[in-house]
This record gives C-alpha cells, structure tokens and sequence, in this order.
C-alpha cells in the first residue's frame, strides 16, 4: 500500500480542489494538535534546556519539571515534528528550533508564536460571533456532568467514529479481498459495526465498494451461511455502545448475520467452543497501557481458529505512512484523554504476536494516516505490499529517513553533471570514485535501465555511516535474491581516509560510485521522487545525503 514516500501522495495540508479523499479535512480538524505541542515546548522551555546541554530525557525532567513518561511522549512528537532530533539517547535541536525557538538566538520567535496560542480562545467564538442566536453552544453545555448528556454524548462519539470507519473500511476491505480468511469475525470494539458489516459484505458476495447496507438493501444473493441462518460476525463493545449503535443503524437489515455483545472484553469470557477465523481490533488497543493491551491482544489470540488471522488497524508511532506525525501525536491524544491509552509501536505489536506464537505479520500503510497489521499463516505478503514498498521499509529499519521507491525510467541523467565535478569541486581528480574516473551519463543511463525500479534514500552525516548503511542494504537485497542489487553513494567515497591515488583502488570491495559522479542529476530524480532538495547556502543548514539502490 502507498506510503508517505509515494510520490504519488499529495501534500495533504495544500488545498486543492481536485482533492477526493477526506484526509485534507481531517488534517484540518486536527490541525490545533501540533500547534499545541509547539505551544507546551515553548511554555516548557525545552528548547532553550535541549540547546545549553544535550540532554537526556531524564536530565529535561529535572529541568523542566515534567513527569518521564508523559515528556518523552512529547519528545516523540516534536521529532517527527523535525523541531528536535536524537542521537545515543541525547535529544538535539533541528536548525529551525535552533534559529528560531531558542530564546538566546538573535532570530527568536517564541513570544510570537505563543500570542498566537492567546488568540485561540478567541477563534472558538467564531460561530457565536456570526451566528443570529445569542449563544447558539449554551443548550449543548447545559448539565454537561448529567448522565442523560453522557448518553448523548456516547452516541455523537460512535456516530462521529463510524463515519471515519466507513472511509477506512473500504480501504480494509480491498486489501482483505486479496487475502484469504474465514468466519466468524470478532470484531472487539468495533463501535456501530461498520468495519464487520463491510468485512460480512464481502466474504457474502456482495460488491465491497458499496456502502453499509449491501448486504441487504442491494438485494445481494444470500449463501447457504445466510440462507440458514448462520453467524457470521460477533460485534463486541462497551453496553452504552451498542446500544448507541443500534439507534444509529436501527434497521435489522443492517444486522444481519451478526451477533452484537454488549460487555468489557477485559472481563468477557466466550464459551470454551467459541472461536473465530477473523479477529478484527481496529482502534482498540490504543485505548489501554502497554500491559494491559498485551494481555488483551493475547486473550484474543487465545479465541483464534487454527489458520485464522488477526486484523489490527490502528495509529502506529513508528509508521511513515502518509501523516508521518500521525501516530506519534495521536498518542498525546490519547494521553490526554483516556485513562491510560497509548499508541503503542507496530514494531512492538509485531513482537507481542511472536511471543504468542503468530509468528508471520505484515505492516501496511494505509492511503489515509493509519496502519494495518495482518498476521496470520500463509499470508500472500508479495501481493498485499508491492516487493519496492517493501524494502522501503527495510531501509528505513536500516536507519535511513526516508526511502522512495522510483521507476529507473525517472532516474535523470546529464552531460552537464559532471561537469560540475570538474569546474568547482577541489577533489577532482583526486579520487577513485570522482570524475574523470567511473561512468559517465550514457554508461549510467544504460546501466539504471537494464533495472525496473530503484530506491531513493535519504540520509544525514556522517558520510562513512551513510555509505556503510548503503553497503548493509545491498548486501541484504543481494542475499534475499534480488542478485543484480546495486548502491551509488553521495559524494567522494568515504571509505580510505586518503585515497592512495595512481592504480587502481585498494578498496573495491566495498567503494561505489555516487550518483552525481556517475552523471545523475541527483536534484531533477529528487523532485521526480517526491522529495524536497535544495542547494545549501550556510554551514550551519541541514545536509541531506541522496544514494541510491539499483534492484532487481
């Protein structure tokens, strides 16, 4: 499935008007979320703390008087926000927060940007302000502690979240469609059902791409499962949630073939002989701390047919996708408004489902800001993620920021390239890797097109680790059996301290060439790739290193 390192994807804080999924207006709904990380960083002096010394996580308690657990989770946040980076457990500022959000810096922002956060309250009355009624929000505020408004506002919640679901399913489904699976389904907190509906909706013949009544309102042809009556899905949640959801779907139509449960499944217990081929938990272990939904995605397992599969949908930190923020800053959501819910790592979901002996899992990114986690025997891994997806991924596991999977025919090539080695570059001639040695543009040119598709990776400084975690990757690919696996660095090779110079390179085994040595135009194939790169004007500015891996 597409990830944020799709070129495909648009930048979904732009408006525009050919714009057709919902994810622009959900980015604006959640667009105060990131605000207010950047409002508590600047109340809590983290930068100013982070700048005078690196930092612990620890050492930034001390100093800002924030308790470990919640300031690390705000951490997270700002580093996929680029305002703060890590190295070895010590926190740094990005050269943005340096020049911009450090007080003692001559370019200091901060009081700026937190008059910006006063004029907030203001914003909220914007409905107020032109609405003809004198205060249009006082009825919905009234008794808003009354267990009546409680139950009011449950059933705006599951109304409101299954909305989303119903944007969301059709994608799950799609992917589902290419796998195979059985029934029952359980489908834990799955608020009005619309995820298990669809899911019912597909495995009965129905067309997937329809909405929330094709099972019945399409007049679909029933099976011997409907035709005798048979279960098919067990929707599982919170008492006051079912019951909100059978107000919103009060046609039983809409149920038919699932069983709902009203009850805790931290409390539930299914009779022994009960047990389902599909366990779906979308949006339900974010709700509890890491042990608690470990033993809760354990119980599930414990409910699981052989063969049968688990569908995990969720808001995974450590995913891309196409939010790279998402994740992280739904945790703060979550932190501030459950009990004890966090977003826990897919990394970490994965290993749980090790432990239990599920030993095959799959993470995919969906084309809105959340993850899949698919686990189960036989799964059709090649055809649920493309093989250049992939290894994007494995990249990134590899310690790379970003990498994008480009056909090779967008790769670009010049003349000019090396030229630009020749005249304004003092290590001409004076490497084994550097012009006037190595390929030019149309020896390049032929080489990237005897290969289908490449990756495009991003890195930092310094030049030998970037160039060693090149040479990891295209060992890996090699061994996996992509055999014509080849990396061009970026910059003069890093491998010899001094290249000897005359002869031949001592080092072969481990130098290769980079990309703009070799004649690419390492700026037109970025952009071609989705990625922003630009000239460095001052020393102080963030470097970015560009290789690339040649697979196949």
């Amino acid at each position: 499935m597409p990830r944020s390192d799709d070129p495909s994807n648009k930048n979904d804080s732009e408006a525009d008007p050919s714009q057709v999924d919902y994810q622009f207006l959900e980015n604006l709904s959640t667009a105060y979320w990131q605000s207010e990380v950047l409002f508590s960083a600047l109340e809590l002096k983290l930068f100013d703390y982070i700048e005078s010394e690196h930092a612990t996580t620890r050492k930034l308690c001390a100093l800002s008087g924030c308790r470990e657990d919640g300031l690390y989770r705000l951490l997270k946040v700002m580093k996929r926000m680029e305002l703060v980076g890590e190295s070895e457990g010590n926190w740094f500022n990005s050269q943005i927060a340096r020049r911009y959000l450090v007080e003692k810096s001559p370019s200091y922002m901060g009081n700026y940007f937190l008059y910006r956060r006063a004029m907030q309250e203001n914003f909220r009355l914007l409905t107020r302000k032109i609405s003809l009624n004198d205060d249009p929000e006082a009825t919905s505020r009234r008794h808003s502690d009354s267990g009546e408004n409680y139950a009011v506002r449950n059933f705006n919640y599951v109304r409101a979240l299954d909305q989303l679901a119903k944007e969301k399913a059709r994608e799950i489904v799609e992917i589902l469609f290419r796998e195979t699976w059985s029934l029952p389904i359980l489908d834990l907190g799955g608020g009005a059902g619309t995820l298990c509906r669809f899911l019912v909706a597909s495995i009965s013949g129905a067309d997937r791409k329809k909405g929330i009544h094709s099972l019945a309102a399409d007049d679909v042809a029933e099976g011997p499962a409907d035709a005798s009556g048979a279960l098919r899905g067990v929707l599982l949640d919170l008492p006051e949630v079912i019951e909100a959801a059978r107000k919103i779907y009060p046609d039983e139509t809409d149920w038919k073939g699932i069983e709902t449960v009203g009850a805790d499944f931290r409390f539930h217990a299914f009779t022994k002989e009960r047990t389902f081929g599909l366990i779906v938990m979308s949006n339900f272990l974010h709700a509890y701390g890491e042990k608690e939904a470990r033993k809760l995605l354990e119980k599930a397992l414990s409910l699981l047919k052989p063969g049968g599969k688990v569908l995990i949908h969720d808001y995974f930190p450590d995913r891309l996708g196409r939010n790279p923020q998402k994740g992280a800053v739904y945790d703060l959501a979550m932190m501030l408004n459950t009990y004890d819910g966090e977003c826990h790592e897919a990394s970490s979901v994965v290993s749980w489902l090790g432990a239990a002996g599920i030993r095959e899992s799959i993470v995919l990114d969906l084309e809105t800001d959340s993850s899949l986690i698919l686990a189960g025997e036989k799964l059709s891994r090649d055809h649920l993620v493309p093989l250049p997806l992939q290894w994007a991924d494995i990249a990134i596991s590899e310690g790379f920021r970003r990498a994008v999977p480009i056909p090779t025919e967008k790769i670009a090539t010049a003349p000019w390239v090396r030229l630009k080695c020749r005249y304004g570059c003092d290590g001409f001639g004076k490497n084994f890797q550097c012009p006037p040695n190595g390929r030019d543009d149309l020896e390049t040119g032929r080489l990237v097109r005897s290969y289908k598709w490449a990756l495009l990776l991003e890195g930092a400084p310094p030049g030998r680790l970037f160039h060693q975690r090149l040479l990891c990757l295209e060992r890996r690919a090699f061994l996996s059996g992509l055999h014509k696996a080849f990396v061009m660095g970026a910059g003069p090779c890093t491998v010899c301290s001094n290249c000897p110079g005359g002869g031949a390179c001592n080092r072969s085994d481990l130098a290769r060439p980079s990309m703009e040595a070799s004649g690419i135009d390492v700026f037109q194939t970025a952009k071609e790739a989705g990625l922003y790169l630009a000239p460095v004007k001052e020393k102080w500015q963030y470097v970015k290193y560009i290789g690339l891996l040649l697979l196949e």
